[in-house]
């Protein structure tokens, strides 16, 4: 077999390979290799691997260590930074030595990307997640409102009977209660109720824009940089407009509430370079990634796993519902919301939204 053939046979797998020789240096990679490490065969061939991707480059870190036990390393689910506009990949690493180790003939590096797949489970999750809270919803409100409306006018009545000033005060006390439990109710029957998206062509630049333009208007805004890196190549997508602006309103504001007033909001708009499954259908489609970073003090790492859950909050006077109402209109549009902390320090949330409509 000749090395075209032995080339186009490893082109063909659905694995990355790179072959180094005794001093860490490429000998060949095979074009899933060159799509997961962002570097063609071309630029890579002859050169150290720790010199093209950084010494602390998992992919390096791993063949160092099997360089010096002479045994093969894994290391699962390794995070390979964002790279030429890609973006952040998930990837199963195997090195493992040639030849025995008194005779040292260089190392193989096997790269699975597993980054779609954990996608798709996050995607399952959510789903899974939003579909629990809007039963838990229906059920509470359905419990709670009657009762509500009864204790109410009970306070009602009661205020007006009362000769005395002084304890006017206390049905007033239960009216503004059950007024806050009310309106906690009307955000729940934001999910029990309308369910079907009213989708129509849609600019998502205008949609931010839009947010954006009213919001700097408010007190709130007074101190805070508005900067917009927008991907001209973002064709209209199909999408509910009014649910569209209730996820980028919701998460505008939390970002100037997290700044105090005072910082730089960075709007980020993409086109992923790559395809995803669709959860739905298994099918190939494109998805737009929306970005909203702020300057404040981020997102505790212990808290990142929880905050798009259900009363979950860490403000004084939140319900703990916006980021699940959120979660909820971006599952229903067929994406999926992250949160991390960015790279200035705050935090940044992410939007993944499918070009087309979801199924």
């Amino acid at each position: 077999m000749n090395d075209e053939r032995v080339l186009a046979v490893l082109d063909s797998l659905p694995v990355g390979i790179v072959a180094l020789d005794r001093r860490g240096c490429v000998e060949l990679q095979n074009a899933e290799a060159s799509r997961i490490l962002g570097l063609s065969g071309e630029a890579t061939r002859g050169r150290l691997l720790g010199d093209l991707l950084g010494e602390a480059h998992p992919a390096v870190a791993l063949l160092a260590q099997v360089r010096k036990s002479g045994r093969e390393a894994v290391q699962h689910a390794c995070t390979f930074p964002e790279r030429l506009g890609r973006r952040t990949l998930r990837v199963d690493l195997t090195a493992s030595p040639v030849g025995p180790d008194e005779a040292d003939e260089g190392a193989v590096l096997t790269l699975r990307d597993r980054t779609i797949e954990e996608q798709l489970e996050a995607m399952l999750a959510q789903r899974a997640s939003d579909e629990l809270f809007q039963h838990l919803a229906a059920g509470i409100a359905h419990e709670i409102r009657n009762p509500l409306s009864g204790i109410r006018g009970a306070a009602e009545l009661l205020e007006g009977k009362l000769g005395d000033a002084s304890l006017v005060r206390y049905p007033q006390l239960v009216k503004e209660e059950t007024d806050r439990i009310r309106r906690l109710l009307d955000d729940f029957a934001q999910l029990t109720r309308g369910r079907e998206l009213a989708l129509a062509p849609v600019n998502l630049h205008k949609v931010l824009d839009r947010i954006l333009e009213l919001q700097a208007s408010t007190p709130g805004f007074a101190g805070i940089t508005i900067e917009r890196e927008y991907d001209p190549s973002i064709p209209e997508m199909r999408l509910d407009p009014d649910r569209t602006t209730q996820i980028f309103l919701n998460l505008v504001r939390n970002a100037a509430q997290a700044m105090n007033g005072s910082g730089r909001l960075t709007v980020r708009t993409r086109v992923e370079a790559m395809f995803h499954l669709s959860e739905a259908n298994g099918a190939r489609q494109r998805l737009v990634r929306i970005d909203i970073e702020d300057t404040g003090p981020g997102i505790p790492e212990t808290d990142l796993p929880h905050i798009f859950t259900p009363f979950f909050t860490t403000k004084s006077n939140g319900t703990g519902l916006g980021l699940a109402i959120v979660q909820h209109w971006v599952v229903r549009h067929g994406g999926r919301i992250s949160a991390s902390r960015a790279h200035a320090g705050g935090a940044r949330l992410r939007v993944m939204l499918p070009v087309g409509s979801p199924t």
